[in-house]
C-alpha cells in the first residue's frame, strides 16, 4: 500500500486553512461577548475547582503563566516531531498517516464549531490584550492571521489531543508482539500526563475540557471506521492485476 499523495496533500492544506479561519472566528467570538458585558462588568474567568481549591494557583503571576504554557507547546510539537522521525526512519506504513490526517478532519472543526456555538470565558482575563487580537471593525484578519493562540479556546485540549492521537500513531508503529509497544505506550502517556502538569499549573485550560478531551479523542483514535475512511480516501489499492487471484498449472 502507498499513501494518494494528491487528495492528501489538498485535504491536508485545506484543513490548516480551515483551521486558522475557525480558531481567529473562536477568537472574535470572544471579542464579541467581552463586549457584550455591561458597562463595568469585570471579565472573570469559570471557578475552575482543581485549579482555584486544590491547586491553589489563583496568584501566579502572567509571566510565569505564559512560560508554563510555552512549555506545553513545547512538550506537544516535541513529541509530535520525534513520532514523525521514527515513523520516516523506521516505519513509513502509509496507513498511518491517513489515520492521522482523517482524525484532523474531524476533531478540527467539531471543535471549533462547538466553541462558536457555547461562548466559554477565556482562563485568562485580558487574552485579548496578551494574545494581541485585533479589537477594529474590519474582521478580514480572521482570513489571513496566523493565530499564534486563540483566545477563548477552553472547550477542548487541542495540544492533548495532539499528543494522543501521535502516541497512538507511535504505538502502531510496533508490532503487537513486541515488549517495546507497551514501552512506547508507557513513555507516551507519561508525557502527556507531564504536559498536563503544565496545563493545570499555568490555568492553560480548565480541568472539565482536559478529561473531556482525552476521553473523547481516546475514542476516536481507536475507531474503526477511522482505518475504513483512511484506506478509501487515501490509500492506493494497487494494481488491478496485482490485486486479481490468479491460478497456476499443476506441474505435470
Amino acid at each position: 500500500m502507498s499513501i494518494r499523495f494528491a487528495p492528501a496533500i489538498f485535504c491536508g492544506a485545506l484543513l490548516l486553512y480551515l483551521n486558522i479561519v475557525l480558531t481567529n472566528l473562536v477568537s472574535l467570538r470572544q471579542l464579541r461577548y467581552i463586549e457584550s458585558l455591561p458597562n463595568g462588568t469585570k471579565f472573570e474567568p469559570l471557578h475552575d475547582t482543581l485549579f482555584i481549591d486544590w491547586v491553589k494557583g489563583y496568584n501566579i503571576d502572567q509571566y510565569v503563566s505564559l512560560a508554563l504554557r510555552d512549555m506545553v507547546d513545547v512538550c506537544t510539537y516535541s513529541w509530535v516531531l520525534l513520532t514523525i522521525l521514527a515513523w520516516w526512519t523506521c516505519s513509513r506504513k502509509a496507513l498511518l498517516p491517513a489515520k492521522v490526517l482523517v482524525i484532523q478532519m474531524i476533531i478540527i472543526p467539531v471543535f471549533s464549531i462547538s466553541q462558536l456555538l457555547t461562548v466559554v470565558p477565556d482562563s485568562m482575563p485580558n487574552c485579548i490584550t496578551v494574545y494581541e487580537i485585533p479589537t477594529d471593525k474590519d474582521t478580514s484578519w480572521i482570513f489571513w492571521k496566523w493565530p499564534n493562540r486563540a483566545c477563548g479556546n477552553m472547550l477542548w485540549s487541542s495540544d492533548l489531543a495532539q499528543l494522543i492521537i501521535f502516541t497512538s500513531l507511535a504505538v502502531q508503529m510496533i508490532s503487537s508482539s513486541s515488549s517495546a509497544r507497551w514501552f512506547v505506550w508507557v513513555v507516551g502517556e507519561c508525557w502527556t500526563f507531564l504536559t498536563m502538569i503544565f496545563i493545570f499549573s499555568s490555568r492553560y485550560q480548565y480541568s472539565m475540557d482536559v478529561f473531556i478531551t482525552i476521553l473523547v479523542v481516546k475514542l476516536l483514535v481507536s475507531h474503526p471506521w477511522v482505518e475504513i475512511i483512511a484506506t478509501h480516501w487515501f490509500i492506493k489499492k494497487g494494481n488491478y492485476y496485482a490485486r486479481a487471484p490468479t491460478t497456476e498449472m499443476p506441474s505435470l
